[in-house]
């Protein structure tokens, strides 16, 4: 039983054998069937044909293309069996280069682009090749519901190195036809001589050879091309061509040969070898050209050169005369002077522009300038000018050019030196034109001070319509106020001349002249005034913008880094508030140095508004608002200096932000402390209502008339300032305290009251004291709650952070607080271990808080490199920054929230304790 097993087996492995050896000569048989036709083709287009009828008739493809694969990855056809689709671009939805494909349904690789209907078929094969850095593709479609026959990818791949070679084949084909098409039907008579022949023997002539020479193809062939030279035999011409022809090399010659009739002719005649595949000159090609008339043509015109030059020698006048292409024919004694072009001097033969370019390189060490006249020559213009153009020349020389164009496209041109007859022409016109075009009036009159002369300016400025107009009127009667006698003596003082109610200041000066008369000149000076006021304002405004720009500059950097500082002071506040055994005294200091803190983190960041304007947004109490003055300057006063506040009317509401004002407050009681100095004094803050009537001289700003305002004075009794300095006070850097003083207070105070649409007065004199008044708008009475969340105890229990910054101290603080609210917080100095921790684990932390300005990457790169990794996981931007910050990061989403430097860690962590519950 075991032995028929056995028997069956090897029974079924050789029917397997045999179906595999059968399937195998049936791909033989078609591939040598394909091979037949291809060879058996007499053109290489006939044989890609072959290519195509065997895959029709092998596979049953319905349409067959080979194209070459552009870098764009579209196939251009290059050859197909239907002939409209030559040319065309198509794109398929894959690559074709990549690998031999057989595709059973084509509709599932999505749609091919160009103006090809590819839909019609459901099937591809495609065969890819690559050869001389070019990408082929060998392409067979068939449609309806059967695919390609198995194992006819096989055949594809095979014939498609065959289809390419055909291809390329039938190109060189159809090009050398065309090659030998264009030397057959040349007009110049081409010979070819087999250069591997020690005899150089003729193998090819064309038609226009046998015009040319008179002899037939077969009469020549075979023999050297010598048979035709007329030339002596020790001709250098002839002895240049031997030598040429020898050495298989080119060049052009030109020799007097002879025709079969034996008419002599010139025989322009230009040599090249042709090279194998080897690199080695099988075959001489010669072009032959008939120029019996250009040469006849040069010798004429050498003997009419030289009739010329003799007959224009002796002349002193210019004479140049140049062929088409401005090419020097003949040039006189008198061109080479008046134009010297050293080197080139006008020789035969040279060029009109080589020539001009050395004329004008020499006249660099002339006394004149070279004009744009003479820079660049208009020959062609100049030609059509009957009178020719008069021209001043460097060397100080004025020539009058002539020119004359020939039928063929030549020129004669002429010079002559006018120089003695326009000399005196020339002074007298410029003098007259000086006066004419000057933009000041210029006048003369007569001892009775009529006008006998005035340019055009000066009776515009007069008011006449013409000068003519104005002869014999005396010039003194234009101007306003009583009119004045002749005046004899030199005069120089300024006028004013209204007219049709416009007054205009003319500045007027005499001169009187030995014949009696009065030369005078009549300046409007006018908008020079104007703009000398103009120019004297605009100063001004530039030197404070330019002193709020440096302002804005500094500070920024300065708040980034003190702001740091107070982060680390404030943090350290809250940490310590924290602690339950605290008495109700360091609870106090605690309060205070959180309050002081606060206060000086917006103090630090409205400095960054400096230079800037911001309109006033939001409302807040006045009483609620200058509560914590007493605690915040007091610390700051000397025993011998009182400070008393008189807030009776602190109910009211007023726009904008609370610490702004707290601030400007703060700085005008320092500015009070500081003008009074170690002596005693005392220091007064009022407030009291007023409206825009109010009366109050105001330095900065403006006040509505109908509007409210809060009026806050500070009043010191310090030496008091100079009214010469009053106004200046105001503006940045500017200090009566010399060097104790920054110039900053005062600047400040301005900015913010302005920025709220209010307005600051100061009242000083010296020795009694300084008042200076802070308007600031009165809003509606409701009062508005403070932004931002207040409060603490937000449960930050299993959330990981990572905190960004790159101080430790900041840093430190920022962690003990949020760790002290149950997070478990990952402090990072470097930014781009922040950005290492996310990639290593991006489901793992539940935020990210960082800093803005750090070493080698901003918060902003942080936050867009974290959003790659995981784009739900929070990014809390805290800056010192961030009222300066246009990082596009933050409006588009990539930074989900900013808090300014030194950051409220109660806010901070209500915020993360929100995005922690979002995520829940």
């Amino acid at each position: 039983m075991a032995e028929d097993e056995r028997l069956r087996e090897a029974l079924l492995e050789l029917q397997l054998l045999r179906a595999r050896e059968a399937k195998s000569l049936s791909a033989t048989r078609m591939l040598l069937e394909c091979l037949e036709a291809y060879s058996s083709a007499r053109t290489p287009a006939d044989a890609l044909n072959s290519i195509f009828v065997s895959l029709r008739d092998r596979i049953g493809a319905e349409f067959t293309a080979l194209g070459e694969i552009a870098q764009d990855g579209a196939l251009v056809i290059a050859a197909s069996d239907d002939p409209a689709c030559l040319g065309l671009r198509l794109a398929p939805p894959f690559d074709l280069a990549a690998r031999p494909r057989d595709i059973m349904d084509l509709a599932l690789l999505g749609a091919w682009y160009g103006p090809w209907d590819i839909a019609r078929y459901s099937a591809l094969q495609c065969a890819p090749l690559q050869t001389d850095g070019r990408r082929h593709a060998l392409l067979a479609f068939r449609s309806g519901p059967q695919p390609f026959p198995k194992g006819s990818l096989q055949l594809v791949e095979r014939l498609a190195g065959l289809a390419l070679r055909a291809l390329q084949g039938s190109e060189i084909a159809t090009e050398n036809k065309l090659l030998a098409a264009a030397i057959q039907g040349s007009s110049s008579g081409f010979a070819i001589a087999d250069a591997t022949d020690t005899a150089r023997p003729l193998i090819y002539v064309n038609s226009a050879f046998e015009r040319l020479s008179g002899y037939a193809a077969e009469e020549v062939l075979g023999q050297n091309c010598r048979f035709l030279s007329a030339e002596p035999p020790d001709s250098a011409e002839r002895e240049r061509l031997r030598a040429a022809v020898q050495a298989n090399g080119s060049g052009q010659f030109l020799l007097r040969n002879r025709r079969k009739s034996g008419d002599l002719f010139w025989n322009e005649l230009t040599l090249f070898p042709v090279e194998n595949e080897a690199g080695e000159v099988v075959n001489l090609v010669a072009t032959q050209t008939d120029v019996s008339a250009r040469v006849e043509a040069a010798a004429e015109r050498d003997r009419t050169r030289a009739q010329m030059a003799r007959a224009l020698t002796a002349t002193e006048d210019a004479f140049l005369v140049l062929e088409p292409g401005n090419v020097v024919v003949f040039a006189n004694k008198a061109t080479r002077e008046i134009f010297c072009a050293p080197d080139v001097d006008w020789a035969v033969g040279s060029t009109f522009d080589a020539n001009w370019a050395a004329y004008l390189a020499a006249c660099e060490d002339l006394p004149g300038r070279v004009t744009s006249l003479l820079e660049t020559p208009d020959l062609a213009t100049l030609a059509q000018l009957p009178k020719g153009r008069e021209i001043d020349l460097p060397d100080g020389h004025t020539i009058l050019i002539r020119a004359s164009a020939f039928a063929d496209g030549g020129l004669v041109l002429s010079a002559t030196d006018v120089t003695p007859m326009k000399m005196a022409q020339r002074l007298l016109s410029q003098r007259l034109a000086a006066i004419e075009a000057a933009r000041d009036g210029i006048a003369v009159t007569d001892g009775d001070g009529r006008l006998t002369f005035l340019n055009r300016a000066a009776s515009q400025l007069l008011g006449f319509p013409s000068p003519a107009r104005a002869l014999g009127r005396p010039w003194h009667d234009r101007y306003d106020g009583p009119s004045r006698s002749a005046n004899q003596e030199p005069f120089d003082m300024t006028l004013e001349r209204t007219e049709d109610g416009v007054t205009r200041t003319h500045e007027v000066t005499g001169t009187v002249l030995d014949s009696g008369g009065t030369v005078i000149v009549f300046r409007d000076i006018t908008d020079r005034l104007e703009y000398e006021t103009r120019e004297a304002e605009l100063k001004q405004g530039l030197r404070q913008l330019q002193r709020q720009e440096a302002t804005a500059q500094l500070t920024a950097g300065i708040a980034h880094d003190f702001n740091n500082l107070l982060s680390a002071i404030n943090g350290s506040a809250t940490l310590i508030g924290l602690e339950e055994n605290l008495t109700d005294t360091l609870k106090a200091h605690v309060n205070r140095i959180s309050t002081a803190g606060t206060q000086a983190a917006r103090l630090v960041n409205r400095l960054l508004d400096i230079g800037a304007r911001h309109e006033a947004v939001g409302s807040f109490n006045l009483r609620a608002a200058i509560a914590d003055i007493p605690a915040l300057v007091e610390p700051s006063l000397p025993d011998s200096i009182a400070l008393r506040m008189d807030a009776s009317e602190g109910g009211l509401t007023l726009s904008g932000d609370p610490g702004s004002l707290s601030q400007a407050i703060v700085n005008l009681v320092l500015n009070a402390r500081d003008a009074i100095g170690n002596r005693a004094g005392r220091i007064d803050l009022r407030i009291s209502a007023v409206t825009g009537q109010c009366g109050a001289e105001i330095q900065v700003g403006e006040l509505r008339p109908q509007a409210r305002y809060a009026r806050i004075d500070v009043s010191d009794t310090g030496a008091g300032i100079a009214a010469d300095q009053l106004v200046a006070v105001f503006e940045p850097y500017f200090s009566t305290k010399g060097r104790h003083g920054t110039g900053l207070g005062l600047a400040m105070v301005s900015l913010q009251a302005q920025a709220v649409g209010g307005a600051v007065g100061i009242a000083s004199a010296p020795g009694s004291g300084t008042t200076v008044s802070v308007f600031w708008p009165v809003t509606s009475p409701e009062d508005i709650a403070g932004s931002g969340p207040t409060g603490a105890g937000h449960d930050l229990t299993g959330q990981t952070i990572i905190l960004l910054d790159d101080d430790p101290e900041v840093a430190a603080v920022a962690a003990a607080f949020l760790e002290a609210r149950g997070a478990e917080v990952a402090v990072c100095i470097d930014p781009r271990d922040a950005v290492e921790a996310v990639e290593d684990a991006p489901e793992a932390w539940s935020a990210v808080v960082t800093d803005y300005d750090m070493p080698h990457l901003t918060g902003g790169d942080v936050a867009e490199r974290i959003k790659r990794l995981n784009p739900a996981l929070p990014v809390v931007l805290v800056t010192a920054l961030a009222r300066r910050l246009s990082d596009p990061r933050i409006a588009d989403g990539t930074i989900d929230a900013v808090l300014p430097k030194p950051a409220d860690l109660d806010h901070l962590s209500s915020i993360l304790s929100q995005y922690h519950h979002r995520s829940n």
